[in-house]
């Protein structure tokens, strides 16, 4: 999940100069060995699976809950888990279930992380309440329904199956969709704007409309619609700037590696900072912002600056080196008033099952090859299943002592940690999924904490050499 970074101080101008040769990564692995963490990790939730089954109570259900991850992108943001003890301040990576609310200050933003990879990005002044989050069996998203009482959100839904539903409510309209991106726009005075960048949305009100890509439309406080037409430019909103910038980068590049931070209000002389851990290879990057002028420095992990100052936007640019942290500083040189931003980045990284620890960037990885290297002649299946630029999938599968078992949990970054939801569990085909739930939330958490020194960025799994692979990229500090 990306992260807007907060306004820092102006840079000098700085002198272009030429990447050094890539630099061979170390293989410490957080100190695990190559592989070892995650590999680690998965067997761990297998025997917490394994073991006591049998005092399982079997319950059959059609779907599960789906706890989201918080992501706290800067302060002030508050969380009320109960909707009794009031608001406390939140936890990065928190988990959210239904009824949960988040509530934003004057400078906070935040983010909803859910399973699937879909997200609610939040602005300052806002507050979401998460009403429902359920996954399928398989691990898409079965359903989700949040309540938006004021502020800006920003919600990319991952495309999801038939049946299933993604759906925010603003004052007294909601906003329903299959997979795509739109912003919901509750003002004080409790009227609406639902903007769309991507696919479809049925707003309902008092009446229903369906917009399509680049379009809007108003509702009044009793949900009145009005005024559906193409989207109109707003001095305050980096949404659509946000959809635009993650477009630039995504052609040509690994999906999984696609981050996005954004801003509002940069005005003349003022510049912000977004930094990215990249995987190495080549980088793609893209700045928008809506007008006047705006410069892009890119500082790469030997310290070396390449600064663009294009009049042309989007900014956009390409660096081969390698992995480690990219330092980009976005700065306004003539912006009267202020405008947003937003800049994205993605990399051309392959899909291989080689750990990384090197300059401050982290890349664990674990490959079907390995497991079945590790569970060679154990009589147990472990896989990682299908490919997903925002989460993995692993199912299990044994007949030992004659009895069938199988689960499938999907590992997705709850940053700063390795978020997990268990979506599926039988015994001998009788369905014990809210059993196992419980049993792994009280053994282990819904969360599983790397170093303290090590934050997670990004969880995805894609096709390799060797079979799937779950890749989990992060960085040190």
């Amino acid at each position: 999940m990306p992260l807007p970074p907060p306004v820092g101080t102006p840079v000098p101008p700085p002198v272009g100069t030429a990447l050094p040769p890539p630099v061979k990564p170390r293989r410490s692995c957080l100190g695990c060995g190559c592989g070892g963490c995650l590999l680690a990790i998965v067997l761990v939730v297998l025997l917490v699976f394994g073991g006591g089954y049998y005092f399982f109570i079997v319950q059959a259900q059609a779907a599960v809950p789906a706890p989201a991850a918080l992501q706290v992108i800067s302060t002030p943001v508050d969380v009320d888990t109960n909707n009794s003890a009031g608001f406390h301040t939140a936890r990065p990576g928190e988990e959210l279930t239904a009824g949960n609310s988040v509530r934003t200050g004057d400078q906070g933003h935040a983010a909803i992380q859910f399973p699937d990879g879909s997200y609610v990005r939040m602005s300052p002044n806002t507050t979401v309440t998460v009403t429902a989050a359920q996954l399928s069996h398989d691990g898409n998203l079965q359903s989700a329904s949040l309540s938006q009482k004021v502020g800006r959100t920003f919600t990319n839904v991952q495309h999801l199956v038939s049946g299933a539903s993604f759906q925010v409510g603003g004052h007294s309209v909601s906003a329903s969709v299959r997979g795509t991106q739109f912003e919901v726009l509750v003002r004080a005075n409790q009227t609406n704007l639902i903007k769309v960048f991507d696919g479809t949305v049925k707003v309902t009100g008092t009446t229903t409309a369906t917009l399509t890509a680049g379009q809007q439309i108003d509702a009044d406080a009793n949900g009145r619609l009005s005024g559906q037409g193409l989207i109109k430019p707003e001095a305050a909103d980096p949404y659509a700037l946000e959809a635009q910038c993650a477009r630039t980068v995504s052609a040509g590049t690994n999906p999984g590696t696609v981050q996005t931070s954004t801003g509002e209000g940069l005005a003349t002389g003022q510049s912000a900072e977004a930094d990215y851990s990249s995987p190495g290879g080549t980088l793609s990057f893209a700045l928008c912002y809506p007008g006047s002028l705006m410069t892009l420095t890119v500082i790469d992990p030997s310290g070396a600056t390449h600064t663009s100052r294009q009049s042309s936007r989007p900014v956009q640019g390409n660096l081969s080196g390698p992995p480690g942290r990219y330092r980009a500083i976005v700065r306004a040189e003539d912006v009267p008033g202020g405008e947003p931003w937003a800049i994205s980045f993605a990399t051309n990284s392959s899909c291989s099952a080689e750990s990384v620890d090197t300059a401050g960037f982290v890349r664990q990885t674990i490959s079907n090859d390995q497991i079945s290297q590790a569970l060679a002649s154990s009589g147990v299946t472990l896989q990682v299943q299908g490919t997903s630029p925002a989460s993995a999938r692993v199912s299990y599968y044994s007949d030992l002592g004659g009895v069938p078992i199988s689960w499938t949990v999907i590992f997705y970054a709850a940053t700063p940690n390795l978020g997990l939801v268990l979506t599926q569990v039988t015994v001998r085909g009788i369905n014990l999924t809210t059993q196992v739930a419980s049993k792994l939330s009280s053994a282990i958490g819904q969360s599983l904490t790397f170093p303290t020194d090590f934050t997670v960025d990004r969880v995805y799994s894609c096709k390799g050499s060797g079979g799937g692979v779950m890749v989990v990229e992060g960085h040190r500090g």
